[in-house]
């Protein structure tokens, strides 16, 4: 019997009836919380590093307790959103509080059992990732934690103290209503006739994290006395939520400032602590019309958007989209008029002479091996990849690696990666104090760029969308793309912070390999090939007979096809980001063409960015085997080839209903690998006994320790890929390519 009598006692205290509540009421507001848990777990966003974000924070480029502690503020402020809000929707069912002193803290610390839970388990987490993925030492994991708890306390603090003395303005406020104590009892002493149908019963609370105290009966009280008093705390809420947003707006104000970009977990708490509150107030406000008001608003904005009222598409840096009636048609027809066959042949004869100044670099009287390259996608993953293994080749080649390539290109990460070696190659060639096989450079290139994207995309993009900035001429929408560059740019000194038009004479002089950055377009899938070199012979199939009458165009040559744009002035740094367009991690860049189209991921169309090399090599396959001693195709990616998940044994319900439709995407790239080896295949029959594929591969120590697809990498994740250069796969294919090119010398 007693033993039943706990159980009650326990089921109705003022926690389990408020977590249960929270179940079934409001459940979106347990997203939030669903979402934090999964992702500091490893399960949510875990393949893109996402439980990094909060427990390995970075700010101003390191991990310590000034990180940490902006960690701790955001969990702080995310904490205490959920409790304003959920205070102001809740506390109508719950009347003994207006009786209490600090109404607002008694309902905290009851409500504390999902906001601890997610402290104590990230602080548990915090320090499994820092001991094992970030390898720090015992005292700098305490300090970390240390910051973290200090952050968070600091606001606890700040916000309890303001309830505090909001208590007493609500109490003065009463006093000077009422009078005296006589007239001030007369009306709260009142009963309600009318029952409250919302109440919830409620035995007992705590008053202290150490004491209980029995709920009080305020049947006696007049309920519209206890519904002011609590409304009048629900005003006091709800300015915090003001404040909040007032925050925000100057922290977008202050993006510019390296000092304001804070870690990128801290940027989606306090967005989620944004998005919390305005959701509780707006509840609150609106009521039962809070459905109705919501889709009226969809609507309206939909409608904006879709008249040009609102536009704050992402656009590439340097085109000019003022002319809305000089813009290129985007059509079927359109395209298979303006890439013809003469344009083709043209563009194939500008080539051949760079491939002719490139030849004349070495000896006449002996051909020479010629290199391209493929870089994967993959992130900060594979630009590190791409920037070691290039090093390594570099310097086992003495120096001779760029003089033997003609061509780079690919996918993401790894154009990133690439673009920035042959810009630091192009510069020692110049004649800068530049060593291109400085562990520094590798050490910039894996710095990381997910702060700025997310604190813009908390910030920028949904609280102050119409910030730009301008660029000579044009205004560009001063988002997360905008963001993501100026970090690019700041980690890497600024070397690629040049235009298409800056590389046309180095590659026409064959000084430099030709470069091509690849994106999908997604309209209709083709490759926006993006060059500053015309290559419409890449934008069609080149058949040898004619077996069709029309070209089937599968790709756009970006500079010829928007020259009326200023295409040639486009920012390198946009071609990466455009190459680099992860869904909806980056913004989609729109073309200026009729109709608009924007651009995604390269990755998209192919990951490996070997269907534009194959193309190549087979446009011309007669002149490399008159000229050359036969290709050396080196293959940078930063997964295993042939990676496949084992297959299941057992099926469960989940596997039958969403297996048909996520299959494609499981086995995109295992899909790409199989098409491509294909064509690979066919290639070597166009270069008989002179065709050589190297793979380099990223492959991790531990197969469940793979460094994230992400652009942040953590400490474990950088010294996993600066070694897997030494397995032994690699380490083979680094002998072939030196074996290949020291023959020629």
């Amino acid at each position: 019997m007693k033993v039943k009598l706990l159980l009650i006692k326990i089921y109705y205290s003022f926690p389990i009836q408020l977590l249960l509540l929270h179940f079934r009421k409001y459940q979106v507001l347990l997203l939030f919380w669903v979402i934090l848990f999964s992702t500091i777990n490893g399960g949510f966003a875990k393949v893109f590093g996402g439980d990094a974000l909060y427990l390995a924070p970075e700010y101003l480029g390191k991990v310590n307790f000034y990180s940490t502690g902006i960690l701790g503020l955001a969990t702080g402020m995310f904490i205490m959103s959920w409790q304003i809000t959920t205070f102001i929707l809740h506390t109508g069912r719950f009347k003994f509080l207006a009786t209490t002193a600090q109404p607002f803290f008694k309902y905290c610390l009851n409500n504390s059992i999902i906001p601890l839970a997610f402290f104590l388990c990230l602080l548990y987490r915090g320090w499994e990732y820092q001991r094992y993925e970030q390898l720090s030492s015992l005292p700098d994991i305490l300090l970390l934690g240390e910051g973290f708890i200090c952050g968070a306390l600091f606001v606890f603090f700040f916000c309890f103290f303001y309830f505090f003395n909001a208590d007493k303005n609500i109490g003065r406020r009463l006093e000077k209503r009422f009078g005296n104590p006589r007239n001030f009892l007369r009306v709260i002493l009142k009963p309600t006739q009318e029952p409250d149908e919302n109440a919830l019963p409620v035995h007992n609370y705590f008053t202290t994290p150490w004491r209980i105290r029995r709920a009080r009966n305020v049947d006696h009280y007049n309920k519209h006395y206890l519904d002011s008093i609590l409304k009048q705390h629900h005003f006091a809420a709800m300015i915090t939520v003001g404040c909040a947003l007032v925050f925000l707006v100057i922290l977008a104000y202050m993006m510019d400032y390296e000092v304001f970009r804070i870690p990128a977990g801290a940027s989606v708490l306090i967005f989620f602590a944004f998005l919390i509150g305005v959701a509780g107030a707006y509840s609150y406000m609106l009521q039962t019309w809070s459905i109705p008001v919501l889709l009226v608003f969809m609507f309206g904005l939909n409608w904006m958007v879709e008249h040009d009222w609102v536009d704050n598409r992402n656009k590439a840096y340097g085109l000019n989209y003022r002319q809305k009636k000089e813009r290129p048609e985007y059509s079927v027809d359109a395209l298979q008029r303006f890439f013809t066959k003469e344009r083709s042949d043209a563009d194939k004869e500008q080539t051949l002479g760079i491939l002719k100044k490139w030849r004349a670099g070495f000896p006449a009287d002996k051909k020479p091996p010629l290199i391209v390259m493929n870089f994967s996608g993959g992130g900060s993953r594979s630009a590190t990849w791409t920037v070691n293994v290039l090093q390594r080749l570099d310097s086992m080649l003495e120096g001779r690696l760029m003089k033997h390539t003609v061509l780079m290109t690919g996918a993401s990460g790894g154009m990133l990666g690439g673009s920035y070696f042959r810009e630091l190659y192009y510069e020692q060639r110049k004649g800068r104090q530049i060593n291109v096989l400085d562990r520094r450079y590798v050490d910039k290139v894996s710095q990381d760029l997910l702060n700025s994207v997310f604190s813009a995309l908390a910030v920028n993009d949904f609280i102050t969308p119409w910030r730009s900035f301008q660029l000579g001429n044009n205004r560009y929408a001063r988002d997360r793309g905008y963001a993501f560059e100026m970090q690019l740019n700041q980690n890497t000194d600024s070397v690629l912070d040049k235009t298409l038009k800056d590389y046309q004479q180095p590659e026409q002089d064959a000084e430099i390999p030709m470069l091509i950055w690849n994106a999908t377009i997604n309209a209709d899938g083709r490759r926006l090939m993006i060059s500053p070199q015309p290559i419409s012979y890449l934008c069609s199939p080149q058949y040898l007979y004619p077996t069709r009458q029309v070209r089937d165009i599968d790709g756009v040559d970006f500079t010829q096809y928007f020259a009326g744009q200023n295409a040639m002035n486009l920012r390198i740094t946009s071609a990466i980001r455009m190459c680099a367009t992860f869904p909806y991690v980056l913004p989609n860049s729109f073309l200026p063409s009729t109709p608009i189209v924007d651009v995604m991921d390269a990755g998209i169309r192919d990951n490996f960015g070997q269907q534009t090399t194959l193309r190549y090599l087979y446009t011309f396959s007669k002149w490399i085997n008159e000229n050359t001693s036969g290709v050396v195709y080196i293959q940078i990616r930063d997964t295993r080839k042939n990676d496949i998940a084992p297959i299941k044994k057992s099926k469960d319900l989940g596997d039958l209903l969403f297996e048909p439709l996520f299959t494609m995407q499981q086995h995109w790239s295992a899909m790409q690998d199989f098409d491509q080896d294909d064509l690979v295949n066919y290639m070597e029959g166009y270069f008989p006994d002179k065709f050589h594929r190297i793979i380099f591969q990223y492959v991790p120590q531990k197969q469940d320790k793979a460094a994230a697809l992400s652009w942040h990498l953590t400490s474990r994740e950088k010294f996993d890929i600066a070694h897997a250069i030494d397995n032994p796969a690699n380490q083979s294919a680094l002998d072939y390519v030196v074996k290949l090119i020291r023959h020629y010398y």
